[in-house]
């Protein structure tokens, strides 16, 4: 990665700013994204916003937390700290497969997805196994279904073990990945934090009571490769990276939290909202097709319980105002909860 003040340097000539307005910007970013970025990461963000592309081609090696959507030919040194289950899907007739791992060194993890063949090397008694340690070269980053970045290595990335000894931390010193949760592609430092105090950009655990639940339909179509949205299209189901595909369904839960500071409105994905919800996307499908959605949540038993959720704090672009997206959701565990008070106390 280019030093602060290259990059400073270039995003003034390219986009025409004054450099202590630039400096500014990008410890604006900073701030806001709660120091989990470098100042370098910071000053990627805020060329791409000013519309400068920083990312260039480049063998030097990132760091998990230095690393965002968009990069090309990025490397990384890394311990596997999870492999998912493989996942199968079909498309177009062709039957594919992917698994997801997560990657970590002294700054955090990050996900990477191997496709179709790219899943042999993690296959048979000679496959990596989690705790090795592997370089990636000439990987290039997308948003994952949450906005954070997952490698893939496409035609011209590779993968390979590294045997020699590295200053990787141990996989017992590695942060696991997400929030509490096992599929996020992230791992960054949460803080319990009240509703009152959340702000733009927060990794945050809050503490709360679901006191609001809106009635929308629970479950949406997605691409059963990459779990994006896909758009009804003249009876056709298109994904934007897959183009047409066979959609499966998926659970989307929203209501509101109050821990008497404030509020905020909760939204959760797949087995977070299965969790509250109580059902699986086929059961409510067999149950609710057809039907008002709103039938589903009579007498819904989650209202006034207290939950324990750990996610991505941002502004709803149609409402202007916070949401936070759940990364992991748990019911209150009043002796762990004591547990954690008096360890503060002490």
């Amino acid at each position: 990665m280019d030093s602060l003040e290259g990059l400073l340097k270039e995003i003034c000539e390219k986009a025409g700013k004054a450099e202590d307005e630039v400096r500014k910007l990008v410890e604006e970013k900073q701030d806001e994204l709660s120091g989990l970025v470098s100042p370098e990461g910071a000053a990627y963000i805020v060329g791409r916003e000013l519309g400068v592309s920083l990312l260039k081609e480049s063998s030097k090696q990132l760091k998990a937390k230095n690393i965002i959507p968009g990069m090309r030919s990025v490397e990384f040194l890394g311990r596997i700290t999870r492999i998912m289950e493989p996942r199968e899907f079909e498309r177009q007739g062709k039957k594919g497969r992917v698994v997801n791992l997560f990657l970590g060194d002294d700054t955090g993890s990050i996900r990477l997805s191997l496709w179709d063949r790219e899943t042999d090397m993690v296959e048979g008694d000679n496959g990596l196994k989690e705790g090795d340690i592997v370089r990636i070269t000439r990987g290039w980053v997308k948003k994952d279904y949450q906005g954070g970045p997952e490698i893939r290595l496409g035609k011209i990335g590779k993968m390979e073990r590294v045997e020699e000894e590295t200053d990787i931390p141990k996989l017992e010193d590695i942060k696991p990945p997400g929030f509490g949760g096992k599929e996020t592609g992230m791992s960054l430092p949460v803080k319990r934090l009240s509703i009152g105090e959340l702000k733009d950009g927060d990794y945050a655990e809050v503490r709360g009571c679901l006191v609001q639940v809106f009635k929308r339909r629970p479950f949406y179509n997605c691409c059963p490769q990459c779990e994006g949205r896909v758009e009804e299209k003249e009876g056709k189901f298109m994904c934007k990276e897959h183009n047409e595909v066979e959609p499966k369904r998926q659970l989307i839960f929203s209501g509101v939290m109050d821990d008497g500071s404030g509020n905020i409105r909760m939204v959760l994905f797949r087995d977070m909202a299965q969790k509250v919800i109580g059902k699986t996307p086929e059961e409510l499908v067999k149950e609710f097709e057809g039907r008002d959605p709103a039938e589903i949540y009579e007498d819904f038993p989650g209202l006034g319980r207290e939950f324990i959720v750990n996610g991505r704090v941002r502004v709803d672009s149609f409402t202007e105002s916070l949401e936070i997206i759940g990364n992991s959701i748990e019911e209150i565990d009043l002796k762990k909860e004591c547990e954690g008070l008096l360890k503060e106390l002490s």
